[in-house]
């Protein structure tokens, strides 16, 4: 009788798993200038440079606490700031699992900029991600540009952040700034919309509104919705998802940080590849 898996735990049959590895050697081969970077799955956890739920798994005897990585770009920065110097700027990209207490593993391809900055460092990121993401196999990309700057100055509270998740109208009034952050979904006239509504966001939607058009231009699908809520809360700017027309949530995402490497301007981003497995 074959044994039974535990929920959570998952395997990949012998078709998933070349697709993996087709998508390891791919990201090899097209990100050939950036740096491959390996950092350790089990890390020392300190609350003050994790942000995410982490995934712990027990202690040492110095009674230090054991984790799994749950996130690449905070590991990335750990490690860069063990270094005694580090030349900027820095191109990077990993392959490799992240965990997490609920979803236990999952697999990314991600590339990262250190030291480049608006609007190169995000035109680049994207323009990448979509490249790599065509040579796989994929069309009908559109990218979905945001602003954390946006949100954090109106939205005061982790439930207002909730409503935006869930893109939840419920009880909303007109007046009520959450209302028109919900709106805020579309073309160039939402930015010019929402920009004469709430000038103090006008520079940030400038900002979108110029990347957007830098993007078209090298042929990529662009729409905005300043309602976009990251889980991460290192980013510090511009932020982005990647859909897919076949799947019903975002296959690739990252943004703008510019605090956890010594202030330096950094960006990156990151593709789920085992939700990809169906499509490819």
């Amino acid at each position: 009788m074959a044994r039974q898996i535990p929920e959570g735990e998952r395997f990949f049959n012998f078709e998933d798993a070349q697709k993996l590895k087709r998508s390891f050697l791919l990201a090899c081969e097209l990100f050939e200038d950036y740096q491959f970077v390996q950092l350790p799955t089990l890390e020392v956890y300190s609350p003050k440079s994790w942000g995410l739920s982490p995934f712990l798994i027990g202690t040492q005897t110095d009674r230090s606490i054991l984790a799994l990585r749950s996130d690449w770009t905070v590991s990335l920065m750990r490690f860069l700031n063990s270094l005694r110097e580090v030349q900027l700027p820095l191109r990077v990209f990993y392959w490799g699992p992240v965990f997490s207490p609920k979803e236990m593993e999952r697999f990314q391809m991600g590339i990262e900029l250190i030291g480049v900055p608006f609007p190169e460092g995000e035109y680049e990121v994207i323009k990448r991600l979509v490249e790599y993401l065509k040579a796989m196999g994929l069309e009908g990309l559109s990218v979905i540009l945001g602003h954390t700057q946006i949100v954090k100055g109106l939205c005061k509270d982790e439930d207002a952040k909730e409503r935006l998740r869930k893109k939840n109208f419920y009880g909303l009034k007109e007046e009520d700034p959450l209302y028109h952050l919900l709106r805020a979904y579309g073309e160039d006239e939402v930015l010019e919309e929402f920009s004469e509504r709430f000038k103090e966001y006008s520079s940030q939607c400038e900002e979108l509104r110029h990347l957007g058009s830098l993007l078209r231009e090298a042929g990529v699908k662009v729409l905005y919705d300043l309602s976009e809520v990251r889980l991460q809360e290192y980013y510090t700017g511009i932020v982005f998802e990647v859909f897919h027309p076949e799947v019903g949530y975002p296959i690739a995402g990252g943004g703008r940080y510019d605090e956890l490497f010594l202030s330096s301007k950094a960006v990156g981003g990151a593709v789920y590849l085992d939700l990809l497995l169906e499509v490819l």
